[in-house]
């Protein structure tokens, strides 16, 4: 059924719910000496949720519950007018699809009231042993512009409890974070299906042509099967993976499509800012579709062997200067790291 858009506590990556954010026995990083320097960002960010949801070692430290697919992406012949890189030249290739929930606590139930902020990753396997990523997730825009900002939120969060006097910590943080309040306000409603789910790259790149000519842009992937969602109150008669259950049920009957658009940037857009979502009458290009095809059937294993991160690029796509891109590279990195580890 079509949407009536429940209104979610979700900002961005994260739950502002604090109550529901603890996991029932958290296993907090032990802090370092007060005499310590500190840590370079992204261990913060990462030792940050890591506080918040507890140590799952084997697992992201953010939209840690996910599920694997396989397929194939086709670029469009209207690809290689916008960008020289080899993945958007044809023909098609294999790619891996990772949908996630947000949030550090592997066994959230999807229908959590709380939990809404949903992730697609997509890897794409070139020929010569290259990747490339593509890294989105549901909302359009993102809570804050920089690092530091974002691990203040996270801190608002944590430090914000049912008996905080007011203003609490988030909502002080709120209020001196304008983009953040109207992320906050924004509903985010449960979809019926990852593949129902369309999904956006909050920070913008550059995509540059075999003439040497440069536009900057920002993905959007969209479903196929349109855009739909669900009611509270149905969402919550629903099963605790109905997300990724119900794309292996579509597979029995054809590949899941999503369709890849690039929204360009017109003068005077800021490019560098993830929290300005540019206007829906900006120009969108079509760069091409992916047809998923199969389920990982070992996904749990295999996705904690695998890093998505949005610096893995490729010549004729190259990063902005939105401070948010590099961050992210070294966070999801960080994290990887753990993983790897088995912390």
């Amino acid at each position: 059924m079509r949407a009536n858009f429940g209104k979610g506590l979700s900002v961005g990556l994260l739950l502002l719910a604090a109550p529901v954010l603890a996991d029932p026995a958290p296993q907090a990083p032990a802090p370092a000496p007060a005499t310590a320097p500190a840590q370079p960002l992204p261990f913060r960010l990462v030792n940050q949720f890591r506080t918040m949801f507890g140590v799952h070692p084997g697992f992201r430290a953010n939209h840690a519950k996910g599920a694997l697919f396989e397929g194939t992406f086709t670029p469009t012949p209207a690809a290689k007018g916008l960008s020289k890189a080899e993945h958007l030249q044809g023909p098609a290739l294999p790619i891996i699809v990772r949908f996630s929930n947000g949030g550090g606590l592997p066994d959230m139930p999807d229908t959590h009231p709380s939990y809404r902020t949903r992730g697609m990753a997509v890897k794409f396997k070139l020929p010569d042993g290259k990747i490339t990523d593509i890294v989105c997730i549901s909302t359009n825009g993102f809570p804050v512009s920089n690092g530091e900002d974002f691990l203040g939120l996270l801190q608002a969060i944590a430090a914000t409890k049912p008996d905080s006097p007011k203003p609490t910590p988030i909502e002080t943080f709120l209020g001196t974070h304008p983009a953040a309040a109207r992320a906050v306000a924004t509903p985010q409603p449960i979809p019926e299906s990852y593949a129902t789910q369309p999904f956006f790259g909050v920070n913008a790149f550059k995509f540059t042509n075999a003439a040497g000519e440069t536009k900057l842009g920002r993905y959007q992937w969209v479903p196929e099967a349109g855009a739909h969602f669900l009611s509270d109150a149905d969402a919550e008669k629903l099963p605790p993976n109905f997300l990724s259950d119900s794309v292996k049920d579509r597979l029995k009957t054809g590949p899941v499509k999503f369709k890849l658009f690039v929204q360009l940037a017109q003068p005077g857009d800021v490019t560098n800012d993830a929290t300005v979502v540019w206007p829906d009458t900006n120009p969108r290009v079509e760069i091409g579709e992916i047809a998923i095809t199969t389920a990982d059937p070992d996904s749990l294993a295999a996705e904690k062997k695998l890093l998505f991160v949005p610096t893995a690029l490729i010549d004729g796509v190259a990063a902005s200067d939105d401070p948010i891109i590099p961050l992210r590279g070294a966070a999801y990195g960080v994290s990887y790291g753990l993983r790897q580890a088995g912390r």
